[in-house]
């Protein structure tokens, strides 16, 4: 007997098909899964063989242990008279997620798209098997490298699930069914580095507001020094108490600063004015200071995101924009004639290096230093992205900017004359009306918290109270800076000190 096998892919679970002279007895279907339902026909009694010619998708020796006695074959199948439909699948997203064993094959795909096909398979009772491929994109990328539209030119497979964006060019080669997925754009940008909080403890304060203390400061020592000479001079009826150590006037203003208090032992009138003035001043300055103070301890610093708005992707110098070629953004901004997009389009084309091979590729320019890159993707790719990187490297490096431009409707492709273009295009519309697309894409959508919480970045709740947080010691990194600064330059008065007094002690012993 001759032996021939196929693999197809049905109701979510690969089957292989075997017609042999081994153990197995005819007319029975070998199941990869257990769950796998065997539609593709049998061997009548005569011995005249229907099943319909499969494209494999694993070789000889990947079926040779399958030809042996298991539990899970199944015999005596009917055979089912249905069309049969060879289909590609593009990984994206929500949209479809390929898994494969450790030797390369697929396994099995899962996402919205696999569940629309099998619910159009039931509905207009065809089957359909899955020709895997090498190919990642749908354009050509090279001669050598076909992508999966031509395939469907070339009238290998029928169907191809994928988020393709409707173009004039594409209309000349395949069947467009009706969109069933409106992409919205996004940028991925890196995270804003924290920085350190050193200068926190100038922060309360304006450049002006420091400037206006330090004259007011002047002003007071030299009213002071002013009414000590005036005082000298006049030294009747006045008491050496009333006059000041010009030390002392130092020494007060330095402590009344510090929040530390002081003394004045003059009980004139005038000056008693002026150090009254002063005092309000600074106790009105402090606590003002050590409220705002408490803000910025509280703050983690951030430093400026890379871009503000889309405008700065498209004419900032600075930003470069990256996406995958050939996919729905590329086509987009290639093919936009005027306009923001048109704009990115030629920064695009000015840089042939800012068109990724992969998504992969695409992150690690944005993450990479310095932050120069922005990836342009659709928003639930954009969350799948995230939430991978999170799961690999257990740090929130990107984050995500909404364009706020209107949604793009995307949909699969049929090969061009397709005899089931018109149910597939009702069979999309029935699927969004009765809202299992909607439900499905719930369903797939990925969580990108902690990283990115669409709600928290989108909506304010005011009635949701926020945790207390607590300082450390990365929120006084500006105190402890300033701490560090008094201690040198004490240091350093000292060491003066010290060779000021050498010096005059040699001067006295020369003379």
């Amino acid at each position: 007997m001759v032996v021939q096998y196929g693999v197809y892919y049905t109701h979510g679970h690969i089957c292989a098909y075997m017609q042999t002279d081994c153990v197995i007895s005819k007319r029975q279907w070998i199941s990869v899964e257990t769950m796998c339902h065997s539609r593709a026909g049998s061997q009548d009694d005569k011995g005249k063989n229907t099943q319909r010619s499969r494209t494999p998708l694993v070789d000889n020796h990947a079926l040779l242990p399958l030809c042996q006695p298991t539990s899970v074959m199944k015999t005596d199948v009917t055979p089912l008279q249905k069309d049969h439909l060879v289909v590609m699948a593009v990984e994206f997203s929500i949209s479809v997620k390929v898994h494969r064993n450790s030797t390369g094959h697929l396994i099995r795909l899962e996402g919205v798209a696999p569940l629309m096909l099998d619910w159009l398979s039931v509905r207009y009772n065809f089957d359909y098997s899955v020709l895997d491929s090498n190919a990642t994109s749908l354009e050509d990328s090279g001669p050598h490298l076909p992508g999966l539209i031509s395939y469907a030119v070339k009238g290998e497979c029928d169907v191809i699930l994928a988020v393709m964006v409707h173009s004039q060019n594409r209309l000349k080669k395949l069947e467009l069914v009706h969109p069933w997925f409106y992409a919205e754009i996004a940028i991925l940008l890196p995270v804003p580095e924290v920085l350190n909080n050193v200068n926190a403890v100038i922060k309360p304060f304006q450049p002006w507001v420091w400037v206006a203390l330090g004259a007011a400061s002047t002003a007071f020592i030299v009213t002071l020094l002013c009414l000590n000479r005036y005082l000298k001079r006049v030294k009747q009826s006045i008491q050496p108490s009333d006059i000041l150590a010009t030390e002392s006037i130092y020494m007060y203003v330095v402590a009344t600063l510090l929040n530390q208090g002081g003394y004045i032992s003059s009980k004139l009138t005038p000056i008693r004015l002026v150090v009254g003035a002063w005092c309000l001043l600074t106790l009105v300055l402090l606590n003002v200071y050590n409220g705002v103070l408490t803000s910025y301890l509280m703050v983690t610093p951030y430093s400026l995101p890379l871009m503000d708005s889309t405008e700065d992707a498209a004419y900032d110098p600075n930003v470069r924009p990256v996406l995958v070629k050939n996919q729905a953004g590329d086509i987009l901004f290639s093919t936009a004639d005027k306009g923001l997009f048109k704009a990115l389009g030629d920064k695009l084309r000015a840089n042939p290096k800012l068109r990724c091979n992969s998504s992969r590729q695409c992150v690690q320019m944005v993450t990479s230093l310095p932050h120069q890159h922005a990836y342009i993707e659709d928003f639930l790719a954009l969350k799948e992205i995230i939430k991978d990187e999170y799961n690999r490297t257990g740090q929130c490096k990107t984050t995500i900017m909404k364009v706020g431009e209107a949604s793009r409707p995307t949909g699969w492709a049929l090969r061009k004359r397709s005899t089931y273009s018109e149910k597939f295009n009702r069979g999309m519309l029935v699927l969004r009306e009765i809202g299992l697309i909607s439900q499905w894409e719930k369903q797939f959508e990925a969580n990108s918290r902690p990283c990115f919480d669409e709600d928290q970045n989108y909506r304010n709740d005011k009635n949701k109270k926020k945790p207390l947080a607590r300082l450390s010691l990365a929120n006084l990194t500006g105190a402890f800076a300033a701490l560090g600064t008094g201690v040198l330059v004490s240091f350093l008065a000292f060491l003066i000190e010290l060779l000021v007094a050498r010096v005059t002690k040699k001067t006295f012993a020369a003379i």
